[in-house]
């Protein structure tokens, strides 16, 4: 079932992105919506930054798909 976004909140695929630090893969996930907004996304498996944005109208999701190999 799709996640049931606020008024004005739009989303699109962002394609996929692979962790610098470990190798971990992610389906990514983009919102757009005229309120800005903070935070930042961090790798479930190693911790290392993968993005931040302060005041944005863009932000973004990370989903794991696939862990590295150990």
């Amino acid at each position: 079932m799709a996640q049931k976004l606020k008024p004005g909140v739009r989303s699109r695929d962002g394609g996929e992105y692979t962790c610098s630090g470990c190798g971990a893969v992610y389906a990514v996930t983009v919102y757009t919506s005229p309120f800005k907004d903070t935070g930042h996304a961090d790798c479930d498996v190693c911790s290392l930054p993968i993005k931040s944005w302060n005041h944005a109208t863009a932000w973004w999701s990370y989903k794991l798909t696939k862990r590295p190999r150990k």
